[in-house]
């Protein structure tokens, strides 16, 4: 089983992102929540050209 990660920002109603690396969608929310408590809005793939700026 090939386990594929990859780099989610999760973006919170209060205006913060967490970023996390999951294997889906509903994992790297369940992951961002686990570092900060709120409602999330969008959930985006960081893009390696997007990750350093």
């Amino acid at each position: 089983m090939a386990d594929t990660l990859t780099r989610f920002r999760v973006h919170f109603e209060d205006g913060e992102k967490v970023d996390v690396t999951a294997a889906d969608t509903p994992a790297a929310n369940k992951k961002a929540l686990k570092q900060h408590v709120g409602i999330i809005r969008k959930t985006k793939i960081i893009r390696e050209e997007l990750a350093h700026g």
